[in-house]
């Protein structure tokens, strides 16, 4: 039988492989975006010779990624407490609050990020950026849901 409990802990999970997935990628990406990095090479112009990508959308690929991934990291830590917050049944409280508009800022900031590397990089990153921006509005939404339910819960506590 499927229970809040399992529900919750399904969700840490899975939260917590999403940011070993992420450190694993900011790791890898010299390697997948360059190739193999010999002792003394040059990098870069691997790249450009091998993968015919100009310097400088590779700057900006590395600029782009690494930006988005220290916001998705910030964001998946306050999605983890979050989540272990409601796991504890602190599902109306102020930490939660707090944790949901960190998520909202760094989906927003996730979304300018990709908005200003489209041109250099892929017009693909304008729909990464809608997304982005959609996910950050409704994260917003569900903020001042909570925040709202917070102040009737402390409502409901002072009254006798």
């Amino acid at each position: 039988m499927w229970t809040k409990a399992k529900s919750a802990a399904l969700s840490l999970i899975c939260t917590r492989i999403m940011i070993g997935v992420s450190v694993i990628a900011a790791v890898l990406l010299p390697i997948v975006l360059v190739g193999g990095i010999a002792p003394g090479s040059d990098p870069i112009g691997t790249a450009v010779r091998y993968q015919g990508l100009s310097a400088e959308t590779i700057y900006a690929i590395f600029i782009c990624v690494y930006a988005c991934i220290a916001f998705a990291l910030v964001a998946l830590f306050s999605l983890d407490l979050l989540l272990r917050n409601i796991k504890k049944d602190a599902v109306f409280c102020r930490q939660n609050i707090k944790c949901l508009r960190i998520i909202s800022w760094c989906c927003f900031a996730v979304a300018v990020i990709t908005l200003c590397g489209f041109p250099l990089i892929h017009i693909v990153l304008i729909f990464v950026s809608g997304a982005a921006a959609f996910f950050g509005l409704l994260m917003r939404v569900v903020k001042n849901v909570i925040d709202a339910a917070c102040e009737i819960k402390d409502e409901n506590d002072f009254t006798i």
